[in-house]
This record gives C-alpha cells, structure tokens and sequence, in this order.
C-alpha cells in the first residue's frame, strides 16, 4: 500500500496557553471515504513517531509505517470498509524528515523570517486535537466512527471523548492515560527537558545555524525514553554483556559492549529528530490531564459517551495498567460504557506500538 503526506493549512489555531499561530498540519489517509461520510477512523500517533501508521511512501522504503499490521485490506482496522485518517502531532519530534511537515519550533515563523525556536508558543495534547477537528471538519466528516490514539496519541484521543462527546461511535486508547503519570513525568519526560535544557550547544533554542549543535542532549532525552519504554527482561536479552572486554576497565570514558549498542542505535534514531521539539512535546506530556478546566476528573470522565476501550500492557513502566484500571471502573461508575483489554508482553509500553497483533481482534470486534 504506497501512501503520500497531504497537507492541510490553518491561518490561525488559538492554543490553550492564548497564543494563536498559523499551522500547516500533515496528515495520511487510506481507504476510502464513503458517500454518507461515516466510515472514517482517526489514528493519532505516539511520542516520537508522524502520521506514517501504515503503508510506504516509496516502493524501496526499508519499513512500512509502524501500525501497518493492523491497519490496511482485511486487517484489524479494515480498509476495505474504513477511511483512517492519520495526523501528524504539532512539535513533531522528527521534524528535520522530509516527510514531516507539520509546525512546530524548527519551522519558519512568518513575522520574523527565522526558525521559532523557543520562541514557539506552548502547546497541549488539546490543542493538538482541536488542530485535528479542524482538519476532519475540512473533510466534511461530521461523525467519526472511531478515535484510536496510542501513548501521546491516546491523551488526545480522551480529549475528543471529552470535548466533543458527539462526534465518534467508539474510542480507543493503546498504552495511553487520560492524565500523565507522575513518576513518568520526572523519570522520562522532565529529566530529558533538563538534559537538553543544559546541553552546551544549546544555545537557548538557538542553534539551527550553529556549527555546533545541541547533539548529546538529544541523544541522552532519547535514551532516557528508550529505557522506560521496555522492560529489563528485554534489555537483559538485546544487550547482554561482554565479560571478557578490558578497555572500560582501563579507561573511565570507553562504553562497554552493550552500552555502545544502545549508544547506536540512539544516534541513528535521532538523525532526523529535533531537540526543540522533544523539548515542547515533553512539555506537553507533563501537562496532559484531561481535567485541566474542569472541577475533577470525574467531571471531565462523565462526559464521555461514546463506548471506551483501554488497551494497555501489564508490564508497561511508562503507563502503568492500574491507571487503566482505574479510569475504566470510574467511567463505568460514572454512568458510561468502558472496558479494559490487558496485554502481558515484555516489550513493556513498546508492546503496543510492535506487536499490533496482539489486539487486532479485539479492536476489529470493537469497532463493529
């Protein structure tokens, strides 16, 4: 299935923190939208990832988009019978690809004529989903038939729930929380502001025209990301020891064996990544809760009408299944329709990014 990024313009979105921008948003789709305009599916995609959930852009593309098992001619979210519309997060994270083309601080600002930098306004997973609404607006779809969103993606999906309560026959949440968890906050998401924040090269945010970039703190917010993703039975058998290496036992800054396999692999996975954008999509992270402008959270939940699926892993340290648990129980008790459908896969919040065919069946059976 070979896929192409389309772009949809925004003279103006208003944002949460005031500020108002111009946006250009990128976004896939497949399949094709029906005549009564009532078979689209909305996909929103996780942290460090763009809108290429299935299909290749090119015929000779290494890999397919990441959910490419689950979605696509008789898969779990059928093409066949489904338009999935796929949008690329604001700040996106991989902002130097060429296939990304969605604002955020790397982009031009029109008033000046340079990069925004920090100069980017803050923005949150809500107003990521207003920046959504109006590209399905756009399309003249007035109902969806579902939100699916995985990790960041799914923190927007339960804004959708929230705001506009009307407007899909089901939701889905894959590894995702109505509200950030704390400790992944400090542990994932502030700790790697930090490291970036006192990058040498940093610059202020200044530093697309240096010869020297902010490269290492980058590297480091990706690493920190990486290890919270999986679990330690995953990195015990992808990183095993070397126990008959001398050279880190002679000199303090030479890597072990299974530290410089990480250390690639995070320089290779960072090569089109942008350390403003990790910085503002963490910021956004931090912020997430779905109860922000409401007097609780149970205000926010009983909003929801709309069939709720949560998907997450048993052995996920990013978003633990407790708060699923949990946020399932209270929209139930709340009066609403919701369900839990636990994964228990050591690739810990990665299972649900890597292993769609875990739970194809069950979304396929939810969303009919």
């Amino acid at each position: 299935m070979v896929v192409q990024k389309q772009s949809f313009a925004i003279d103006s979105l208003s944002l949460e923190s005031g500020a108002s921008i111009p946006v250009q948003c990128g976004y896939e789709t497949y399949g094709t939208l029906n005549a009564q305009k009532d078979n689209a599916i909305l996909v929103l995609h996780f942290f460090s990832s763009t809108s290429h959930c299935a299909g290749k852009y090119r015929e000779t593309d290494a890999a397919p988009g990441y959910w490419d098992a689950l979605i696509g001619p008789g898969k779990g979210i059928d093409t066949n019978k489904y338009f999935v519309i796929s949008v690329d997060n604001l700040c996106n994270i991989q902002a130097f690809s060429k296939d990304v083309i969605t604002t955020g601080p790397a982009s031009i600002n029109p008033k000046t004529g340079k990069r925004y930098g920090m100069n980017f306004p803050v923005v949150s997973t809500k107003d990521n989903m207003e920046m959504q609404k109006k590209l399905i607006d756009s399309l003249g779809i007035k109902k969806l038939k579902a939100v699916i969103g995985v990790s960041t993606g799914g923190m927007m999906m339960s804004h959708w729930a929230v705001t506009y309560p009307d407007m899909m026959d089901k939701c889905i949440g894959v590894i995702t929380n109505v509200q950030h968890p704390v400790l992944t906050g400090f542990v994932v998401l502030q700790h790697a502001l930090r490291a970036g924040l006192m990058d040498p090269h940093f610059n202020g945010g200044d530093y697309y025209d240096a010869e020297q970039k902010p490269i290492e703190g980058l590297r480091l917010a990706a690493q920190m990301m990486m290890v919270g993703a999986f679990t330690q039975a995953y990195f015990q058998r992808t990183y095993p020891r070397d126990s008959f290496e001398m050279e880190p036992y002679r000199s303090i800054n030479a890597m072990s064996s299974y530290e410089r396999t990480m250390y690639d692999l995070i320089v290779e996975r960072t090569k089109t990544a942008d350390l403003n954008s990790w910085i503002y999509t963490s910021k956004m992270l931090l912020n997430h809760d779905i109860a922000h402008g409401y007097k609780s959270l149970a205000e926010a939940l009983a909003r929801i009408k709309a069939p709720f699926l949560m998907i997450p892993n048993k052995q996920d340290l990013l978003h633990p299944y407790e708060f699923n648990a949990a946020t399932v129980n209270r929209i139930n008790e709340l009066g609403g329709k919701a369900e839990v459908y636990p994964l228990d896969n050591d690739l810990g919040h990665m299972a649900g990014i890597l292993k769609p065919e875990l739970f194809a069946d069950k979304v396929r059976d939810f969303l009919e």
